[in-house]
């Protein structure tokens, strides 16, 4: 992996290939906007980061991009892991879902993470989470994983489509967020069920 200038310059062209603000990589990796300044600066970045960076930007570079081989990448991964691809009817309900999905409904997915036996992917529809995930995006979501104050989750009413929204936990109180500030903060309340957490997202052109 690159490091110095060189990782640097690389985090700044990815940032401007995927046409998104510092901000909006600061948001996505759970971290305060100087810290993307600073990786830029330096070519300083946490390891714990590294498999995000490359996922987060899996769109518009590949990992050569940041000086990682392709054949020895940063941690071990799962590419082409095969998984459910679910609609938004079935994400509310897939814990009582029979596991033997039909084959036409699965897809290879680009996977940083090991998945587990539960973990599904979603395609994303509408501009609620813009601009972080827009119509196209596929999201890689993990049931098993404890959400976390500003992770990206999955949740439903009951009888409802689930929906894609960031969890803001403050104090004793727990909200769901659209990034896209055209739409409402929703109290989250136990009518909701937490499906998962999003680990991962891509884009499929062809």
């Amino acid at each position: 992996m690159f490091s110095g200038k060189k990782l640097g310059e690389a985090i700044n062209v990815a940032i401007k290939l995927k046409g998104v603000r510092k901000a909006d990589v600061a948001r996505a990796f759970s971290i305060k906007p100087p810290s993307v300044t600073s990786w830029i600066k330096t070519g300083r970045i946490n390891k714990t980061h590294i498999d995000k960076l490359i996922s987060y930007f899996a769109d518009v570079v590949t990992p050569e991009h940041f000086g990682i081989s392709s054949v020895e990448p940063a941690s071990e991964h799962y590419c082409s892991v095969k998984m459910p691809l679910l609609n938004w009817e079935e994400a509310g309900e897939w814990h009582s879902v029979n596991t033997e999905f039909p084959k036409d409904r699965q897809m290879f997915v680009p996977a940083f993470h090991k998945p587990t036996d539960y973990t599904f992917a979603l395609e994303v529809f509408g501009d609620s989470m813009e601009p972080e995930f827009v119509s196209g995006d596929y999201i890689i979501v993990e049931p098993m994983t404890t959400p976390q104050d500003k992770n990206f989750i999955v949740v439903y009413e009951h009888k409802a489509e689930a929906m894609l929204k960031q969890l803001i936990i403050e104090g004793s109180r727990q909200y769901l967020k659209p990034l896209n500030p055209r739409y409402p903060i929703i109290a989250l309340t136990e009518q909701f069920k937490v499906c998962g957490v999003v680990v991962e997202k891509f884009k499929i052109y062809t």
